[in-house]
């Protein structure tokens, strides 16, 4: 039997106010026991590929076995080569960018919102300071318009003043534009990429691809929510909000709890 794992990163395996590693001991000794087991580990998030590698780099204690990354749009093998891409008609991104852009909530960097754009993160604003995020901004291109931005854009984010204004923008865009471009709720953000690009998508095309048998997935947020349905088994924290209870399997204190009962399976 091939097992699978894919797991959110931001919330789960890191959470930002946590002292310590990026990913606890108990995670790090957790997922190493997957992999001796034979088991394949990987991340599932929201964030662009060289978003999360210019921060992991060097500060693990393990390598995952593959990348899903933007929500799903993109499916990295574990030497990072590229197997699966799905992007937004730069028309589309256009339309709904300039419907919404005036309602974001800007940052604390001034940033209004985010894009990704041929590999590329994009940082959209008037006036952005982008010297207090540190690690997170290595990388980071600046644009004051999103007319400025080139290249073949696979998606975007923008944060907002409330969760129930995030929750009316997913759902104004998926009623228009759900044929080209789906949105994801993520609490007081959104993120939008090509349709048929989520993270429950991401995990058949690396079970597929893989040749997995049974497949495990773990989150904390809305846009999680597909991983964990399409997960055989679907994990989410006690602490979670009830969405995220109501739809998993299985509720755990950890992601190391949730590997560890994965393993007996």
């Amino acid at each position: 039997m091939q097992k699978l794992f894919a797991s959110d990163y931001d919330g789960t395996l890191h959470i930002w106010d946590r002292p310590g590693p990026m990913v606890s001991d108990a995670d790090t000794e957790a997922i190493l026991a997957f992999q001796a087991a034979g088991g394949l580990f990987g991340v599932c998030t929201g964030r662009p590929l060289f978003g999360l590698t210019h921060q992991i780099d060097g500060h693990l204690g393990f390598d995952f076995d593959f990348y899903i990354a933007q929500t799903g749009a993109k499916v990295y093998d574990r030497d990072r080569n590229l197997i699966h891409s799905a992007d937004v008609p730069r028309e589309v991104v256009h339309e709904l960018y300039h419907r919404y852009a005036h309602r974001a909530r800007p940052s604390f960097a001034g940033i209004k919102g985010l894009v990704i754009a041929d590999g590329d993160y994009w940082a959209i604003g008037e006036g952005m300071d982008l010297s207090g995020l540190g690690e997170w901004a290595v990388g980071l291109r600046v644009a004051r318009t999103l007319d400025e931005v080139a290249g073949t854009v696979s998606g975007f984010a923008m944060e907002t003043v409330t969760t129930e204004e995030a929750a009316e923008m997913v759902e104004e865009i998926n009623a228009e534009y759900g044929d080209v471009a789906l949105a994801f709720q993520n609490l007081d953000s959104f993120d939008v990429f090509a349709a048929g690009a989520t993270k429950g998508a991401g995990l058949r095309f690396a079970a597929d691809f893989f040749g997995a048998t049974l497949t495990a997935g773990i989150g904390d947020s809305f846009n999680d929510l597909p991983l964990i349905e399409a997960a055989d088994v679907g994990y989410s924290f006690n602490a979670c909000v009830p969405e995220m209870q109501a739809a998993a399997d299985v509720l755990v204190d950890s992601a190391a709890e949730a590997i560890a009962d994965f393993i007996r399976r």
